[in-house]
């Protein structure tokens, strides 16, 4: 008989494969965040506050704006700063040098109250490392996008499940994943967690019945309840045909 139930791990067993850099290292000087300050009063402050509480646009301080970007890398919002940031600018306006970019991430991440370092942030370091509260890494937040990997089997109530699952990481992309990253899951070692698997039909090129007992990338929005966590596919990917490890 098959129970399909979640079983915590300790979640060191999931950092062992993740970055060691975080923003609890001191990743940015004072003088960049100082820079950081001058940048985000003229071009952000108007919608996000100068205190960054928010006034037309979301507040980029406190529980809800960590909930939105922990356990992922600084590049993830970076990238979201540059692309989209400040709403309704004129196409014909000039552009916000990307090292700006990096002094107003700095200034938003001393007013979260991380420490300042002795030396500034670079664009070459944001992939590197990662947003974390003051408590360290955590597993992801509820309703995240996210990568795992696990065996494919079926409960006694014909519910799709992912067994020997790892602790589900931030993704990048909803859709199939790149060689790059499928290599990378390749390489995972089993955990000891399990995920209902809900939206199947999201994912109409993957039959499952064809590929029980397979290793399996599974990517997916993540909901964290007890004895029911699930997640609801994007993208499936057979990594491998044999799931021992």
């Amino acid at each position: 008989m098959f129970l399909c139930f979640f079983v915590a791990v300790p979640f060191i067993d999931a950092l062992s494969q993740a970055p060691a850099g975080t923003v609890l290292e001191g990743v940015f000087s004072e003088v960049q965040a100082k820079r950081g300050q001058a940048a985000y009063s003229e071009n952000c402050g108007g919608c996000h506050g100068g205190d960054l509480e928010g006034i037309s646009a979301p507040e980029l301080k406190g529980n809800h704006f960590l909930e939105r970007w922990r356990e992922d890398m600084l590049d993830t919002i970076y990238t979201y700063i540059r692309e989209n940031m400040p709403l309704g600018r004129a196409p014909d306006a000039p552009r916000i040098p990307d090292n700006e970019y990096v002094d107003i991430l700095s200034h938003i991440l001393k007013v979260n109250g991380y420490r300042t370092g002795e030396s500034d942030l670079t664009l070459d370091l944001l992939e590197k490392i990662m947003l974390v509260g003051k408590n360290g890494p955590q597993p992801v937040p509820d309703g995240s996008l996210v990568l795992t990997v696990g065996c494919l089997s079926q409960a006694r109530d014909g519910v799709w499940i992912l067994f020997s699952a790892t602790e589900p990481a931030r993704a990048r992309r909803s859709t199939t994943s790149t060689p790059a990253e499928l290599n990378a899951s390749s390489q995972k070692r089993l955990g000891t967690l399990i995920f209902r698997l809900a939206d199947l039909e999201a994912v109409p090129d993957f039959a499952p019945d064809s590929h029980k007992g397979h290793k399996i990338q599974a990517k997916g929005y993540l909901t964290r309840q007890p004895g029911a966590e699930r997640i609801s596919l994007s993208s499936m990917a057979v990594l491998d045909s044999m799931c021992g490890q």
